[in-house]
């Protein structure tokens, strides 16, 4: 089953699961946080410092010579949430590394698992994602006083 694209998405179709089959429908949640073992940092730091030690045109000089202290790739926190009901063999995925999308994951799954329907939850309601449309145009009539052409143009950038 392919990941769902939005919290709002995960949160509607998780409560309409649990609505239908309370009794089967199961949440998971996995966090995953890479880690670094000591060969792969290692082999990491000793390709680094052949990069700066080469010789180079310019950008030697502007690397830092300290590899702990160069720019690196972080590894990145995950948490991937499933509803899964076994009977019907539904299965809802979603993953984020954003830190207010999983506040605000765990809220609404404490709301679901506390018995909360879709209704309570405000997900399809007024505060929902509304889509916009666009403010009526409104065509003003400018007078000119005067000859009745074109104004006089100011110049300049304004009140220095």
């Amino acid at each position: 089953m392919p990941y769902l694209p939005t919290t709002q998405a995960f949160l509607e179709q998780s409560a309409q699961l649990l609505e239908a089959y309370p009794e089967t429908t199961r949440i998971t949640t996995k966090y995953s946080f890479p880690t670094e073992r000591r060969a792969q940092k290692h082999k990491r730091e000793k390709s680094l410092a052949k990069k700066q030690s080469e010789p180079a045109s310019e950008s030697a000089s502007t690397q830092p010579a300290d590899p702990s202290t160069s720019t690196s790739t972080a590894p990145v926190a995950c948490l991937t949430l499933k509803t899964f009901n076994p009977a019907t063999g539904v299965c809802l995925k979603y993953r984020t590394n954003k830190l207010q999308e999983v506040s605000r994951l765990m809220t609404g799954l404490g709301k679901l698992a506390g018995g909360a329907d879709v209704a309570s939850l405000g997900l399809s309601g007024p505060g929902a994602d509304v889509e916009m449309v666009d403010a009526p145009v409104v065509i003003e009539e400018v007078v000119q006083a005067g000859k009745g052409g074109k104004g006089k143009k100011k110049g300049g950038k304004g009140k220095r």
